[in-house]
């Protein structure tokens, strides 16, 4: 991964620095084409999400952290299934966090504007070995709703199509879209289309992220 160059802020930096490093007008950025794209096909594509020293930090952060097998439900494990291994974001975890507060302000947006009925959002790094994806799921299983919108924050550098790793959806209309996972890219969906991870020829890594309509759990 990236190390973090000499003129990124480093971790011990206040919230309201981070979150300038972060900053992003998602209403200037996206406009009535991008909410026209998410409420009729059900996703919205966005590149060069932030600024290139933003991109940074979170690379060097993601390569320097403990990651955990990801779970199925019920704390299963299944790897010809689900490949990931994930860390929450949590206080360890300052430009994710900053990330994240980005994404609430997205949602805030949406809130505003599509009525989303948001209250809180969640996300963890997800590292995917090489040789392995996630099979067709949605982010909403057995009837569960609490998953408004799901997104997806890649950080892979130099990314080809013989790498793999792409994230394949089913779109509103039924239709495939294929999303490769290139640095600096933001995928946005809604959590109840189906999706898979193809299979990784490389490490691939992303942050996972969520935007639910229950309560947090403090």
């Amino acid at each position: 991964m990236t190390q973090l160059p000499s003129d990124t802020p480093t971790a011990d930096l206040s919230e309201t620095t981070l979150d300038t490093l972060f900053a992003v007008d998602w209403a200037a950025r996206l406009g009535e084409t991008g909410l026209d794209t998410l409420a009729n096909d059900g996703f919205l594509l966005i590149d060069d999400c932030f600024v290139a020293p933003a991109l940074y930090a979170l690379q060097a952060e993601s390569g320097f952290i403990d990651y955990r097998l990801a779970n199925l439900t019920a704390g299963r494990h299944a790897r010809d299934i689900r490949g990931d291994r994930i860390r929450w974001l949590d206080e360890t975890c300052p430009y994710g966090l900053a990330y994240l507060r980005a994404i609430e302000r997205l949602a805030n947006w949406f809130n505003a504007t599509l009525f989303t009925g948001i209250r809180h959002c969640e996300a963890h790094y997800a590292c995917y070995p090489a040789g392995f994806g996630y099979q067709w799921h949605t982010d909403n299983p057995q009837g569960r709703d609490e998953r408004v919108l799901s997104a997806v924050f890649y950080l892979n550098d130099d990314w080809h199509a013989a790498d793999g790793g792409e994230l394949v959806l089913i779109d509103a209309y039924g239709g495939t879209q294929t999303c490769q996972p290139q640095a600096n890219r933001l995928l946005v969906f809604n959590s109840d289309l189906r999706h898979q991870v193809n299979i990784t020829q490389r490490t691939r890594y992303s942050i996972a992220t969520w935007l639910r309509r229950d309560v947090a759990v403090v």
